[in-house]
């Protein structure tokens, strides 16, 4: 059944993840999506993708990096879905790159999210959002044409947030 295989790729990811990078918090969203989306990440599943992964990127001076995707008001750390074959760290240095333009050296996690998905009719599937920690290391910000409306280093976090965690992660 893909409710247990799901969440015993994702639990076994974690845990690894943890192993590698250290501990951190753990949050668990819901999802409720359309029989197609569902259908969407069936097939990532079934492709070995566990989900994907952003990085919450600080300078020096300890402003972050947020990103503002076409459409939204929202703002987030850049970040994407894994490809097959790809780690989940992987994922997230290359969403951060393609989607802000700047390079990153990763250094921990800031939070895991194991996100049960679920849709009409369908059994709940899980998937897994890793949000790392990331020092700045060069390139100036730019939106990814077609995907990202806007790009920009904060001090403090805009109101309009994507999700609550990211008010959790450090400034």
């Amino acid at each position: 059944m893909v409710t247990d295989a799901s969440r015993a790729v994702v639990d076994d990811a974690i845990a690894r993840l943890r192993e590698e990078w250290g501990d951190c918090p753990l949050a668990e969203p819901h999802w409720e999506v359309t029989p197609a989306e569902w259908e969407r990440d069936r097939e990532r599943f079934a492709a070995d993708t566990l989900g994907g992964a952003g990085a919450w990127v600080r300078r020096d001076d300890g402003a972050a990096l947020m990103v503002r995707h076409e459409g939204e008001s929202a703002w987030s750390e850049p970040g994407g879905k894994d490809e097959p074959g790809e780690s989940i760290a992987e994922a997230a240095v290359r969403e951060t790159r393609e989607e802000a333009g700047v390079e990153v050296d990763l250094r921990g996690l800031v939070m895991l999210h194991r996100v049960a998905v679920d849709a009409p009719d369908r059994p709940t599937l899980f998937r897994l959002i890793a949000t790392f920690d990331a020092d700045y290391v060069a390139g100036d910000p730019e939106p990814r044409e077609g995907e990202i409306a806007a790009v920009r280093w904060v001090h403090d976090r805009p109101d309009d947030l994507m999700y609550p965690e990211v008010a959790e992660y450090p400034l």
